[in-house]
């Protein structure tokens, strides 16, 4: 007897739930707030010295947060690099969001190559408000560079805009 009346307020909460990346019917994902994040952005964030506004350089990518928490970050650079000069891959990382202010985290990781060796490794992590559209999602980045040997190289901060695709 309750089951019909189960299924209609659970069909009810789920379709009053605006997601725009998710459903459960084309996609696998559920509809809940946290996964309005899932799909893919191209970003441009401008990096520097941490509390300056001086801008060392411009980073542009593509990032792919998959509902769940997941994240895949492919940078706009040519494969390969040049001889003498870092080269990188992918970076992988997760997300996460907050119920109480709306806002996600990411962390990502990816590793440093010169010459073909081993050079390092790299962390981003961003503080993201994803706008009520869910078509920009921007905030402050911290990125750290480590050194082969695990120590510290470089900390760097700025700000990061990703739009979707």
């Amino acid at each position: 007897m309750h089951a019909p009346r189960l299924l209609g307020l659970s069909l009810a909460l789920f379709t009053a739930t605006s997601v725009h990346a998710a459903n459960p019917l084309t996609d696998g994902a559920l509809a809940v707030p946290a996964n309005r994040i899932a799909g893919l952005y191209t970003t441009l964030a401008d990096i520097g010295p941490c509390g300056s506004d001086v801008v060392f350089f411009q980073v542009r990518n593509t990032l792919q947060f998959s509902a769940g928490g997941s994240v895949i970050e492919a940078p706009r650079s040519p494969p390969g690099g040049l001889p003498g000069f870092s080269q990188r891959g992918y970076a992988l990382g997760t997300w996460k969001f907050n119920p109480l202010n709306g806002r996600y985290t990411m962390r990502l990781r990816f590793e440093w190559f010169l010459d073909g060796a081993y050079d390092g490794y790299q962390t981003v992590e961003r503080q993201i408000l994803l706008s009520s559209d869910g078509k920009v999602a921007a905030g402050p980045v911290t990125t750290t560079l480590y050194a082969a040997d695990g120590s510290v190289a470089a900390v760097l901060c700025g700000h990061a805009v990703s739009t979707r695709v």
